[in-house]
């Protein structure tokens, strides 16, 4: 049987540094964050509509896109986890997506709401 060892209180500095130095270091995974991908600084047009009134879109751009969502620059206030119907003027056909955050722009510019989509990747076409 082994004997149990008493932990001390480090009080000083130097201890301190030399203890962290001798613990085994904690790996942490990345998990999986639409940040992580690379985002492209492109201005693609896009109607932005609401779920409940799909047929009241507004006309707006993106300032960056991913291939699993986009930041997009809106006149509207989005509320977080709002379910907005995304519809390229080019390309693709409407796909829903998830409002991660939705922020003022300077001099009250209306909003920039960053959306997420689900599944697969999204191509975007410029």
């Amino acid at each position: 049987m082994q004997s149990r060892k008493r932990i001390e209180p480090i009080e000083n500095l130097a201890e301190q540094a030399d203890h962290r130095k001798t613990q085994p270091k904690i790996l942490r995974l990345k998990s999986f964050d639409a940040r992580i991908e690379r985002r492209e600084p492109v201005p693609v047009q896009i109607y932005l509509a609401n779920l409940d009134e799909p047929r009241i879109r507004e006309r707006t751009v993106t300032e960056d896109v991913s291939p699993h969502g986009a930041r997009v620059l809106t006149k509207r206030y989005w509320q977080p986890d709002e379910v907005p119907l995304v519809t390229p003027l080019m390309g693709d056909f409407p796909k829903h997506a998830r409002v991660v955050y939705c922020d003022s722009r300077p001099k009250g510019g209306g909003y920039c709401v960053g959306i997420q989509f689900e599944g697969p990747a999204f191509k975007w076409h410029v």
